[in-house]
């Protein structure tokens, strides 16, 4: 029995082949095109060999590794598909130097013949996964477009962030869209700002919050020869924001088409969890077994803590620790997707966003730490099997 190796590419694939028993992989490189020839001739290469293939092992590398992956699996080989860093480190175990397509080929054929990964079928869930994904891309975009907004306003109308703790919240974009700086602002009537939002299942804006609104923009430290530009890029990113908001929301129902287990249901119940964010969090997470506590699963998704301080630099406890961001960026916008949500609508995340913002730490720390505060929240509902308690979570 052999071991087969690919390293995947995004023109073309190199192939290597381990004998059993063999302390190193065949010199020999099979280069394979990305097309229906390229896999026309793997399998002729393969047919020639006088082993059988045991197992094929292959990185996870972008959306590449598909269509060979799907080609192998229907002609009845075993694939697996593996982490890249997890194949960085057993190279690194074999104290491997050299770095090229041929060398990562070999080190994976190697790899799958002393520590194979579980053979799976390498496309289940894969439109769940990629549904998901979509979903959450928009959904990051949206945040994009809010953090633009936010330093606009910080340029306009920076008073508006002493009326709203969430400058980019849907009041304050009604706000916006009828005095989008705080020139603007001085010159409206009061009643008119104090009816910015007023629309069915919304509450206007009202006349204490508007006089307070108007005396603070008769008084703005805005930049005045910004004006015309910040008027102007405003209206342009709420449009945005909008045109965003309902893309999500067909993606989100497209995605709920596509949920009908009981786990999925069961972790719509956090408050924050939308078909979207629970689909990203069952096809990223996968199987939560896998992590032995929560900290693993923070590790994976990359809003664990991490250190960064050498000598001067970090030497104070609040600037030296960060999020450490070297994980699952994809899980890590569905957490960043429950935090947002989960401040308005989470009393769990609520509670711990305000206890943050009471000990002094900014708006996108406290988010951070509510990320991971999120988290633990789906892993408690999901290895125990219960619907989410505001109880048992406040407690986690």
């Amino acid at each position: 029995m052999m071991t087969i190796g690919i390293d995947i590419g995004g023109k073309q694939h190199a192939v290597a082949r381990c004998q059993e028993g063999r302390a190193k992989a065949d010199r020999e490189i099979l280069r394979v095109s990305q097309d229906r020839a390229g896999f026309d001739h793997l399998d002729a290469w393969l047919a020639r060999q006088p082993e059988a293939v045991s197992l094929v092992t292959m990185e996870s590398s972008g959306h590449y590794w598909m269509g060979l992956a799907a080609h192998l699996r229907d002609q009845g080989l075993p694939v697996a598909v593996v982490n890249p860093l997890g194949a960085k480190y057993f190279a690194k175990s074999r104290m491997r130097r050299t770095k090229s397509d041929p060398a990562d080929a070999r080190s994976l054929a190697l790899m799958a013949q002393y520590d194979p990964a579980p053979v799976r079928d390498p496309l289940a869930g894969v439109e769940l996964r990629q549904a998901a994904r979509f979903a959450m891309t928009l959904v990051t975009e949206q945040a994009r477009v809010c953090q633009r907004l936010i330093r606009l306003v910080e340029l306009g109308f920076p008073e508006l962030g002493e009326l709203f703790d969430d400058p980019a919240c849907r009041t304050a974009r009604e706000v916006l869209r009828v005095a989008p700086t705080a020139a603007v602002a001085r010159r409206k009537r009061t009643s008119t700002l104090a009816a910015a939002n007023a629309s069915p299942g919304h509450r206007r804006l009202g006349m204490p919050k508007a006089e307070r609104l108007k005396a603070a923009a008769a008084d703005s430290i805005a930049v005045p020869e910004l004006e015309g530009e910040m008027a102007f890029e405003v209206g342009m990113l709420l449009d945005q924001y909008d045109l965003l908001e309902r893309q999500i929301s067909e993606a989100e129902a497209h995605v709920a088409s596509l949920l009908d287990s009981e786990l999925a249901r069961r972790l719509q119940t956090i408050p924050g969890v939308g078909p979207a964010t629970c689909a990203a969090l069952i096809a990223e997470i996968g199987d939560i077994d896998r992590f032995e506590d929560v900290d693993q699963l923070l590790a994976y998704a990359g809003v664990h803590p991490a250190e960064r301080s050498s000598g001067r630099k970090g030497a104070s406890p609040e600037t030296s620790w960060h999020m450490s961001k070297a994980g699952n960026a994809h899980l890590r916008a569905a957490a960043y997707r429950m935090a947002v949500v989960g401040v308005i609508h989470n009393p769990v995340i609520k509670s711990h966003y305000e206890r943050k913002r009471a000990a002094g730490k900014s708006k996108m720390n406290s988010l951070g730490h509510c990320m991971a505060k999120a988290l633990s929240l789906v892993w408690g509902v999901w290895r125990n099997g219960v619907d989410w308690d505001p109880a048992w979570g406040s407690r986690t």
